[in-house]
């Protein structure tokens, strides 16, 4: 149902590339979208052979946020049985964040609305030359969400983020680097195949060792610095114990790249 709204290309390296392709509204938000990346977060966290996830949009824009011309569409599908509004719209920013993969997105165009939240909520921002973000929620008297407070909050400040929402003035890729909610911002052309070659490199690692690194590092926005340590000594003792840190230690040895297989 969701094929031409999300189209999902599964590399052969454990690369997983998700585009919202709704072009033509600058990939505003319809459900079959919504409900598409809730399906895949279930299926990448089922499966073990996924090492990275880049989300990216088509076209000139990355995603517009809610689409607001199709409201009776949106209300019909909140008030189907056994969905609530929480889970069909907030429950995928928080989801990602949960995946133990690195999640990539990669922002080619305007990310307005529930679209900057979701690039916000992806571990990791590459961001086109041309890009913008939008946090413009107040230019249609509502509030942040999709966890964009949450989220915006913890890169930038509180200070940065009340001014961000409260003014909801266009964020360039420039000020978005400076402002710590973009890790890097490149040459429009040469986005996707960055992107890519980041997921890739990634990809290599001991996948065991990115998940616990990843649980550490977001459990470290509200853990104080001894429940960290003693988080940290845990995930040690546990990869200690992987195949695949004997598979480091030997190759470091043998002086040659690891293969590491999430054991």
């Amino acid at each position: 149902m969701t094929e031409d709204h999300l189209l999902i290309e599964r590399r052969s390296n454990g690369v997983v590339l998700a585009t919202l392709n709704r072009p033509e509204v600058l990939n505003a938000l319809s459900n079959r979208i919504r409900e598409g990346l809730r399906e895949m977060v279930a299926d990448l966290r089922a499966d073990p052979d996924v090492r990275v996830l880049v989300i990216t949009g088509a076209g000139r824009g990355f995603c517009s946020g809610a689409d607001l011309s199709n409201r009776d569409e949106r209300v019909a599908a909140e008030a189907e049985p056994g969905l609530t509004s929480t889970e069909l719209r907030y429950g995928f920013a928080a989801e990602l964040q949960q995946l133990e993969i690195p999640v990539i997105a990669a922002v080619n165009g305007a990310a307005a609305g529930a679209g900057f939240a979701i690039a916000l909520a992806c571990d990791l921002r590459l961001m086109s030359d041309r890009a913008r973000f939008h946090p413009g929620f107040l230019k249609i008297g509502l509030g942040p969400d999709w966890a964009a407070s949450w989220t915006l909050t913890r890169l930038a400040g509180h200070s940065r983020a009340l001014e961000a929402f409260w003014l909801s003035d266009p964020i360039d890729a420039t000020q978005a680097l400076e402002m710590g909610i973009a890790n890097r911002v490149i040459a429009h052309d040469e986005l996707m195949p960055e992107a890519l070659a980041l997921a890739d490199r990634l990809a290599q690692n001991a996948p065991w060792a990115m998940a616990l690194t990843k649980r550490a590092i977001y459990a470290a926005l509200n853990n104080d610095a001894t429940q960290q340590a003693q988080l940290e000594e845990l995930n040690q003792a546990w990869l200690r114990n992987s195949l695949d840190a004997r598979e480091g230690a030997r190759s470091f040895v043998e002086k040659r790249s690891p293969q590491f297989q999430k054991r």
